[in-house]
């Protein structure tokens, strides 16, 4: 035997053996996973921190830091071009003095000011309690606001620059820039009293904290006041002292007394209050005030307690007399305030354009003063998502539509008179849209199924000026990463439910994989885009799992007749709509229809619970976190607006009730909850998994003591919440 030859022949096999060894070790890509979820900065667009435009439309300021050190820079829009606007290191309250350490900022309307946030801890959900300081851009003073114990909230500078206002222990207070002096402007609060802030129920769902508003000359001020003390006292349990504490909150489940509002103006050179005429009836929502461009004028909406009327009042601030200028009514269900309303009181002509519903999709109208209207600006069978803006000439609006799909966002701007609509983001997907004050530039972030996020500034034409820091496509060429694909599916009754799906990674379509439904569901809420999928699906499908997202009745972009096909009967037609995507994808050949799950959080966790009973031969796992579980245990304002009060619809409250519905249970069900949960209160729960009990029905259940409505606060307690939900449906739809 020839052994240089053998040896040729055994090296040249090693070398080969060693190439296909090494060769998908190069190329081997990895796994999503839940630290990446958390962790992996490179999934996301790089940041630009505290990004704010300035008044004139060619700059906007962001925060930097170096050292520690935060300060505050201006940028050209269309360069570039970087300046050192506030830097910290040298921001004092005296010169030479130790530098202010802020958290925040935020531009007062005429940008001669700067309010700094020094420290802030959370009250609720959105609102904040501090301290503060306010920055005069022109002369480089710093100005300390009186040290109050406990700290202030909902701080503004005046549009004349002349005071800075504020609320402290519910009452509100303006100080003298130029001196000092601090005077106070009411003096009634008490305990379930405010002045200029809302509690718990206003502040959640109508989404507002900042009680109070200045006059456009900054001579008057117009706020709330908000009595709760007819409102009933709810009790949560901290286990956590010795002897256990009580937290005791003023919170109106529905049917129960709404907090009484009264909108109040203060004239700051007499102090005065004159109180508004809101009418008799005291059981009213009162969501939202507006100035005019009238200094002696005020807008106020007024709803009836089951939001499906609205009015809006002018009122005269010497007088306090209102009228009704504009009176709208819901045939088919409820009028949502966040629901793309919008109002602008024009300059030049006593006219005002409104957004509203009322031909089943969300347009914008003309009106003037005296509640005529001029004309209809937009129509068509697709909805009006936002108004960004109106040119300083106040005849052309940009704004945020569906008209290309309920799928995609796309910005469009109109002539007032409704002529020359344009389109002017040109790729396909999802835009969102950060509007200059003058609308001569815009940052568009856009993505879609097949492209990661992007980020530029393009014109008021539409054409790119430049680039801004992206989503790097080559990251995810690292990873095992699912494109989304979206597909619909048609109900029995004739509906097309848009959906869309990840499929595992080295996806096979002769096996059979289990599906894990990750739902929301809630009224005028929106799941399927087409837009780049989540890490968090990522980590799902790389789990096994092919993923689902539907979007069923009740969903916002498709106008009024999809979204109020839920009214009065929440639970019933989303679970409907999540059977028959079920069903649909069952008939897959590479689908295992008896392991189908579902996983969700607040109305997803209530959407997971209710889907295991009503459509127990469908699912056969489920999750649930922080579940609502029967409507008579959440509050007035969200329960009312789309079911009204309990007396008005017990049937309505009876379908959607996972109690009621309890003994249906066949598969297998965890329960996730915070024990110090504010907003889903433990109690449902607890009521739920008694009904469960009584019916001898086996579940899961795991309690987070401090958790309020995010669960779980560390970040250990959050990554071992995930895992502990994912092993569960694993167990139960992979292993089991």
């Amino acid at each position: 035997m020839d052994r240089k030859g053998f040896f040729t022949r055994l090296s040249f096999a090693v070398f080969s053996l060693l190439l296909i060894a090494v060769v998908p070790l190069t190329a081997q890509k990895k796994a999503v996973t839940l630290n990446d979820v958390f962790m992996n900065r490179s999934f996301f667009a790089p940041r630009m921190p505290g990004l704010q435009w300035l008044s004139d439309g060619a700059h906007y300021t962001y925060l930097k830091t170096d050292g520690g050190v935060r300060s505050i820079w201006s940028v050209d829009a269309k360069t570039g071009e970087e300046e050192l606007l506030v830097d910290g290191a040298t921001l004092s309250f005296t010169e030479g003095g130790e530098a202010l350490q802020f958290q925040s900022y935020q531009w007062s309307e005429n940008q001669r000011f700067i309010v700094f946030t020094l420290d802030e801890r959370n009250i609720w959900r959105r609102s904040t309690i501090g301290t503060y300081a306010v920055y005069d851009v022109g002369t480089r003073v710093l100005h300390a606001l009186p040290e109050h114990t406990g700290g202030v909230m909902n701080v503004k500078v005046s549009p004349d620059g002349s005071r800075v206002g504020y609320v402290f222990e519910d009452n509100i207070y303006v100080m003298d820039l130029a001196t000092g002096t601090e005077t106070q402007l009411t003096d009634d609060a008490t305990e379930y009293v405010h002045n200029g802030r809302f509690g718990w129920v206003y502040e959640e769902e109508f989404s507002v904290v900042d009680g109070w508003r200045w006059s456009p000359d900054g001579t008057r001020i117009v706020f709330w006041q908000e009595d709760e003390r007819g409102v009933p006292e709810f009790t949560m349990t901290n286990f956590m002292p010795l002897y256990h504490e009580y937290i005791r909150i003023r919170y109106p489940k529905s049917g129960e007394n709404n907090p009484i509002e009264k909108i109040g103006v203060i004239d700051l050179s007499t102090k005065d209050i004159r109180w508004m005429d809101l009418g008799t009836d005291t059981d009213v929502c009162i969501p939202r005030i507006r100035w005019t461009r009238d200094p002696g004028t005020i807008c106020i909406y007024r709803m009836n307690r089951v939001q499906n009327e609205i009015e809006l009042l002018f009122g005269d601030v010497a007088t306090g007399k209102t009228r009704t200028v504009l009176h709208e009514t819901s045939l088919t269900g409820w009028i949502g305030v966040e629901d793309g309303s919008w109002l602008h009181f024009l300059k030049e002509k006593d006219h005002f354009i409104w957004a509203s519903e009322r031909d089943g999709f969300n347009h914008l109208y003309l009106y003037d003063y005296d509640g005529k209207r001029i004309r209809q600006i937009t129509t068509g069978t697709w909805e009006v998502i936002d108004v960004l803006g109106i040119s300083p000439d106040e005849k052309t609006l940009y704004y945020l539509s569906t008209e290309v799909s309920a799928l995609e966002r796309h910005l469009y701007r109109i002539d007032v008179d409704g002529d020359d609509k344009e389109r002017l983001t040109k790729e396909t997907g999802w835009h969102g849209v950060d509007m200059s004050p003058t609308c001569a530039l815009y940052i568009d972030s856009w993505s879609s199924v097949s492209h990661p996020m992007q980020r530029a500034i393009f014109d008021g034409d539409g054409d790119k000026v430049r680039d801004l820091p992206s989503m790097d496509p080559a990251v995810f060429d690292e990873y095992h990463w699912s494109e989304k694909e979206l597909f619909t599916v048609t109900t029995p009754d004739g509906l097309n439910i848009d959906c869309s799906m990840l499929k595992p990674a080295n996806f096979d379509p002769s096996k059979k994989y289990p599906v894990f439904f990750d739902v929301y569901g809630g009224p005028g809420t929106q799941a399927v885009r087409n837009s780049w999928p989540g890490t968090m699906q990522q980590w799902y499908v790389n789990e096994g799992f092919i993923v689902i997202q539907a979007d069923n009745r009740g969903s916002s972009g498709r106008g009024t007749a999809f979204k109020h096909a839920v009214y009065r009967q929440l639970g019933k037609w989303e679970v409907k709509d999540y059977v028959d995507v079920a069903k649909h994808l069952g008939t897959l050949p590479y689908v295992n229809k008896d392991r189908i799950g579902m996983w969700g959080w607040s109305y997803g966790g209530y959407m997971s619970a209710l889907t295991m009973l009503l459509g127990a031969d469908y699912f056969h796992a489920a999750v649930s976190i922080a579940p609502v579980t029967e409507w008579t245990m959440y509050d007035t304002i969200y329960t009312e607006r789309f079911m009204q009060r309990p007396q008005d619809n017990p049937d309505g409250y009876k379908v959607g009730s996972c109690l009621e519905h309890a003994d249906k249970l066949k598969g297998r069900l965890l329960v996730i909850h915070g024990g110090l949960d504010d907003n889903v209160h433990l109690q449902n729960t607890m009521r739920f998994i008694d009904r469960l009990e009584e019916a001898g029905k086996q579940f899961d259940m795991r309690i987070y003591p401090n958790g309020d409505h995010g669960v779980a606060g560390g970040f250990k307690s959050r990554i071992g919440l995930f895992q502990y939900y994912m092993d569960f449906m694993k167990e139960h739809l992979i292993d089991g």
